[in-house]
């Protein structure tokens, strides 16, 4: 019995520091994209205004969340989009200063041109016609949803819903995506959530 004990606390020293250093990494590589990600800027539109137990908070969706086969040019027939596999989505800012897709496929392209961006998803639901094509996808990047402080996330949603508000997104090399901030009637706040 004295043996067992022996091993028990460098075995829990040892569990406590994979699982801080695992979390270290995780905030450094956030904290990385963040800094170091080429920024993009989304128009945004609400969906949910509150989560009980983190605080007010705003559920945005994107032009980009929803990609048919007739708007974007992509892989035949959105071969190999089916529900939870990534979709990787180039982007190409227009003359308008809005970025708008391009193309979409189930890998990383082979080429990307200069200005252009790559923002990587998740497909959370697929549709198809009468011939089991899938024509529509609804993609996830992770960005959706921004925690503002309490109490001010209708006031937020009000103003998302009048066109007011774009997303400031930090998009890395291999289409990972987080969301710096929010551009509220041209004033730019960034004060995204850690994690």
């Amino acid at each position: 019995m004295i043996s067992k004990q022996k091993w028990v606390w460098p075995l829990l020293a040892v569990v406590a520091i994979a699982q801080s250093a695992a979390l270290f990494d995780m905030v450094y590589a956030r904290d990385r994209l963040l800094k170091s990600g080429q920024e993009i800027t989304l128009a945004v539109k609400p969906l949910d205004p509150r989560d009980i137990f983190r605080g007010d908070y705003v559920t945005l969706g994107y032009d980009i969340s929803t990609l048919t086969k007739s708007t974007t040019e992509t892989d035949p027939d959105f071969t190999g989009f089916s529900v939870g596999a990534p979709a990787y989505v180039t982007l190409a800012l227009g003359s308008d200063g809005k970025w708008t897709e391009t193309h979409v496929g189930n890998r990383y392209p082979s080429k990307v041109a200069p200005g252009e961006a790559v923002i990587k998803g998740r497909v959370k639901s697929a549709w198809q016609d009468g011939n089991t094509a899938v024509t529509r996808i609804i993609v996830r990047y992770g960005i959706e949803n921004y925690f503002v402080p309490e109490g001010t996330g209708r006031v937020l949603e009000d103003k998302v819903r009048s066109h007011e508000i774009k997303a400031i997104v930090a998009v890395a090399a291999d289409g990972t995506a987080a969301l710096k901030g929010l551009i509220v009637d041209g004033e730019r706040h960034e004060d995204p959530p850690l994690l």
